[in-house]
């Protein structure tokens, strides 16, 4: 037991660090490389991330639900403070940064991390399911007003999907999959009042319709798949026409330089990290077993929402991909989840729980 902890500790953070090196590469191709790049700030990022990771790590789990009510708060400050004139940032239509100097800031990503931190609480605390339900439901409410004042529904999707996830783990299918039964039809009319919704599914269904609009980023990023082959056009060598290619389209930019098998290591990459995160849950017990889980989803669920979006598969939701796409805010919490599951794996190998 004590040799599988070791190598789930290593595995867990060793795996993210060859992803992030390989955005990193990617991003250094795509935007150049100087003091003030895209690449440079990432790399910036990735050593306060990897600082972040190592404190994260020794922390006990017990401290997370302690300071989860002010994280939640401060980070729910933030965010409403991204549609204040002034002081929010608005590019493209979207108001979900803040600046600080050089440097910018995305509230939704520290809020999901904080509602993490929050919910672990709740459901230890809590027994009763329906209690649990309902405070649940009106966090997640909360939080999905002021999601979609910016909007992100992404981030909605994130946290609708890590709740339900955590609900599931702790309490049962039974009560959760009711509440997604009543809640559906008014989700729905919800998303399908934003007109911008509407846009991304129509342009999901047929983006064809409109290849030089809203349809543009999705057939691009088809495009870039279709000329990289089977190995690729290499490094340094991209066509240069993919939108927000170090952002959210940074896996059809791979999918163009490395080609399918670049696109397919990656994807293995990913696959052997959720094997070994999982293994880590199931060793799990108690407050740990939560917090393990809840790390897992957060990684794999916006891993699915970016691929599914450039690849066609759903309708695109500017969802970056973990430890890969540039955007330090995304990075950091990324890389402190990964700081919590490699607690937990070294705390299961050691036959500890920190409840």
């Amino acid at each position: 037991m004590e040799r599988k902890g070791d190598l789930s500790s290593l595995l867990i953070w060793l795996i993210p660090m060859l992803l992030s090196f390989c955005g990193l590469v990617v991003i250094a191709a795509m935007t150049g490389w100087s003091g003030h790049s895209p690449a440079f700030k990432q790399l910036l990022w990735l050593s306060v991330s990897f600082i972040c990771f190592l404190a994260v790590m020794s922390i006990p789990l017990t401290v997370w639900t302690r300071v989860a009510w002010g994280a939640f708060a401060a980070s729910f400050l933030f965010l409403g403070l991204t549609l204040a004139p002034g002081i929010g940032v608005t590019i493209k239509g979207a108001s979900r940064w803040i600046h600080f100097g050089s440097f910018s800031f995305q509230p939704a990503e520290a809020l999901s991390f904080a509602l993490l931190l929050l919910l672990v609480r709740l459901y230890q605390r809590n027994a009763r399911q329906l209690k649990a339900l309902a405070v649940t439901g009106g966090i997640v409410f909360l939080c999905a007003v002021f999601l979609l004042r910016q909007p992100d529904f992404g981030s909605v999707l994130l946290i609708v999907a890590l709740s339900g996830a955590l609900l599931v783990d702790r309490y049962g299918f039974l009560l959760p999959a009711g509440a997604l039964a009543v809640l559906t039809p008014l989700m729905y009319l919800v998303v399908m009042h934003q007109g911008y919704r509407q846009e991304r599914i129509a342009v999901w269904l047929d983006p064809w319709s409109d290849p030089m609009g809203s349809g543009y980023q999705v057939i691009q990023g088809l495009i870039a798949f279709a000329n990289g082959g089977l190995s690729g056009i290499g490094v340094n060598r991209s066509q240069d026409f993919l939108p927000e290619v170090h952002n959210d389209f940074i896996f059809p930019a791979m999918g163009e330089q490395f080609g399918l098998i670049g696109t397919m290591v990656l994807l293995g990459c990913f696959i052997i990290w959720s094997f070994v995160a999982l293994q880590v849950y199931r060793r799990s017990v108690g407050i740990s077993k939560q917090f393990a889980w809840g790390c897992c989803v957060s990684v794999i669920l916006p891993l699915f929402i970016n691929i599914g979006g450039v690849t066609k598969l759903i309708p695109l939701s500017g969802m970056p991909l973990p430890f890969v796409s540039y955007g330090g805010t995304s990075l950091l919490f990324m890389w402190m989840r990964v700081g919590i599951l490699a607690r937990v794996a070294r705390k299961s190998a050691q036959g500890g729980d920190e409840s």
